[in-house]
């Protein structure tokens, strides 16, 4: 039985959802107390998520061997897998670092300049992650929106 396209829908949920409070935070939400929690929690779920899905596509790829758009899905997923795996760290650091972990990883998240881009840069991995899967499935033409990036990609 293949798990991936039973698992992957959960990480590209929850790191689409952490990337979006990540990038369009509000202040009055942002200053509350369970905020840091809420997107932690997101984003360490999405991490072990994507991890699980990489996993399970891995193991489902020998079905289609050989193939390009497969081997660049794999290449795009792993990305995924690194990016979201290194701030959800930095979000286990604060939370349950020692002392001065805490203060070194929560200057890190409270850096702007830092974390909208690793937030673009892992939605935009979600998103052509997503899309190149789609596309192994149901071919290229199937999201005229993702024409642009598929032309970009060589696909």
């Amino acid at each position: 039985m293949d798990l991936h396209p039973i698992i992957v829908h959960f990480p590209v949920a929850l790191l689409t959802l952490y990337g979006i409070f990540e990038l369009f935070s509000v202040r009055r939400i942002a200053r509350k107390p369970y905020w840091f929690y809420v997107k932690a929690v997101l984003v360490i779920f999405g991490a072990l998520g994507a991890l699980a899905a990489w996993l399970t596509g891995e193991s489902a790829s020998h079905y289609v061997e050989g193939v390009a758009l497969v081997d660049m899905h794999a290449s795009f997923a792993g990305a995924t897998v690194i990016l979201s795996s290194v701030i959800a760290l930095i979000y286990l650091l604060v939370w349950f670092g020692k002392e001065k972990v805490q203060e070194y990883a929560w200057k890190f998240l409270s850096n702007r300049g830092a974390m909208i881009p690793l937030a673009l840069a892992l939605v935009v991995l979600v998103i052509i992650t997503g899309a190149l899967g789609g596309a192994i499935v149901y071919g290229t033409q199937f999201d005229p929106f993702m024409a642009p990036i598929f032309h970009l990609l060589g696909v």
